[in-house]
Order: structure tokens, then sequence, then C-alpha cells
């Protein structure tokens, strides 16, 4: 399956609550509802290839069109260890998060945040230790997923470049659905074949592609007629 959208990686959040964004993020909400096959899925991975393709942006997009549409706790944990977006866009300080509770240092409920958004959480990336990607390996995130899909019926992680770390590949094995985001006319086939690759490779045996800054040479409602 293939979601194309015309997002741009650099909108802040206002932007994101805007109307024309409002749309587009809806609209693929609603196409990730249709193509589900009546599965009950809770977790969602957003990632890309490479940094710079709008993952972050769409994983931002996506939580606020579930939260608007549920009416229901959604949360967003930021995965990216590396160069983490989530706090930032709500303009919250980066605190305790996932790194940490690998760590063992804190609780669940003390790296949940709330949001200026209705019914929109945030986990931050958090400080990472040494053995994080041992501790993706084990069980450990497996079941912060099944606790926290108890309060949430809605997760997004938003994971860091498939070709670049190792995390993301790791939360693939282990979420209900991935999500590539491709940046259309910059990203080379090779670099999208060598990521699909490695999550095929980790045990993840689906990936929906989005395609994101997709531009239209004709009007697209010339398109919608063809």
């Amino acid at each position: 399956m293939q979601l194309s959208t015309a997002v741009s990686n650099r909108q802040p959040l206002q932007i994101l609550t805007g109307p024309e964004a409002r749309q587009v993020f809806l609209g693929i909400y609603d196409n990730i509802l249709l193509t589900s096959g009546g599965a009950r899925q809770k977790s969602f991975l957003i990632c890309s290839a490479n940094r710079g393709e709008g993952a972050s942006t769409v994983a931002l997009g996506i939580a606020l069109a579930a939260a608007e549409v549920r009416n229901q706790p959604v949360l967003i944990i930021d995965g990216n260890f590396s160069h983490p977006q989530v706090c930032k866009a709500f303009f919250l300080p980066e605190l305790h998060g996932l790194g940490d509770f690998l760590a063992g240092s804190v609780d669940v409920k003390s790296v949940v945040r709330a949001t200026s958004v209705p019914h929109v959480l945030v986990m931050s990336a958090g400080v990472a230790p040494l053995n994080h990607i041992s501790m993706l390996e084990s069980s450990v995130f497996k079941n912060l997923l099944d606790s926290l899909s108890t309060a949430f019926p809605f997760i997004v992680i938003d994971g860091s470049p498939i070709n670049g770390f190792a995390e993301s590949v790791l939360y693939a094995a282990q979420v209900d659905r991935v999500l590539l985001v491709v940046k259309s006319g910059f990203t080379r086939v090779q670099v999208v074949s060598t990521a699909l690759a490695k999550l095929a490779a980790g045990g993840c045996d689906r990936v929906d592609l989005i395609l994101n800054r997709r531009t239209f040479p004709i009007p697209p409602w010339i398109y919608q007629r063809l």
C-alpha cells in the first residue's frame, strides 16, 4: 500500500493543526483503518530510511488525527535517541523518557506526559543506556507496549532512520504496523530497498509506504478523474 501526502518535515505543530494539514492526516488515518483488514492494531512505528524525510512530522500528524477521531488517549513515543523531535514539537523539555525506562531508573508513569493537545500524551526519548539495543531485543520493550496498550488504544512510535541506526528494525518486529516515510524526488530506490531489506531481516513482514512531499505536474483534481 502507498499513502501519498504533501507535508513538510519542517512544519511546526501549529501548522500540523491547521486545516490543510489536518485534512491530509485525517485522510492518512482513514487509510490506515481501511487497510487494517479488520485486525485490531494499536501500535504503529513511523520511520524512514534516512534522516530528513519527514517521519517525525508524519508521526505527529497521524497521532493528532487519531486523537481527534477517536476522542481517546493517544501516546507518541520518541524512539529516536539520536535526534529526538517529539517534545520539541510540543514545546516540552526533554526529561526522563524511554531510554531512562530501559535503564531501569524510572517507572512508566513518570515518563508519560500530557501535552497542550487534548488526548495526546508523549514519552520522550530520554537518555539511552549503553546496552539499550540489547534491551530492545529482549522482551522489555514488548512488555512495555503491552502494558501501555491497556491505557492507550493508539500508540505511535517515532523511530530512528533505519539505514543509520538499529532501533527502528527492533521496534518494527514488536509493533502492529510499520509505516515507512519516503521523500518524493529525494530518496533513491536503492536506499529504500536497503531499508526494506533490513526490516524484513528483522522479522517485519509488512511495511506500508508514505510518499512525502509529492508534487503534481498537473492539478490533483485531474488525477482524480484519470
